[in-house]
């Protein structure tokens, strides 16, 4: 693992939104039935050229058993390397993802919040209480 992930960037980093999905769901459970919420993050790297990085979270949250939504928010970070240092290390051969789920924070926490700030608007907008989860990684994240 390279625990100074972020002295092979330069600082500048470009955030967008990549894709939101939302279906509300309109099954009639029997009374009693327990929901649980499931939520699922997924880190996707794709190195490009030993020029930059491409970053993207997804954040997916759903029940089970399946009700009352289904919910998709995914984020995407461009990190350019640093020329002088991007030779130290094979980026192509490596697992990216992992790297940044140990190292990665100077760019998984600006766009865990932005998940997050969208989930809460999101939920909000169906006459709930907004659902305000931690701008941080779910243990058992997929890479």
């Amino acid at each position: 693992m390279i625990k100074n992930l972020s002295e092979y960037f330069l600082e500048e980093q470009e955030y967008y939104l990549k894709e939101i999905e939302y279906k509300k769901i309109d099954e009639n459970l029997d009374d009693g039935v327990e929901c649980t919420l499931n939520c699922i993050d997924n880190i996707n790297v794709e190195v490009i050229a030993d020029k930059q990085t491409i970053v993207t979270v997804t954040r997916t949250l759903k029940f089970d058993p399946q009700n009352i939504f289904l919910l998709k928010v995914a984020f995407g970070a461009v990190l350019k390397f640093d020329r002088q240092k991007v030779k130290e290390h094979d980026w192509n051969n490596m697992n990216m993802a992992a790297e940044f789920k140990e190292n990665g924070a100077f760019v998984l926490n600006n766009l865990m919040s932005r998940i997050s700030l969208q989930i809460a608007q999101i939920t909000s907008s169906y006459g709930q209480v907004p659902l305000i989860l931690p701008p941080a990684i779910a243990q058992g994240t997929q890479k």
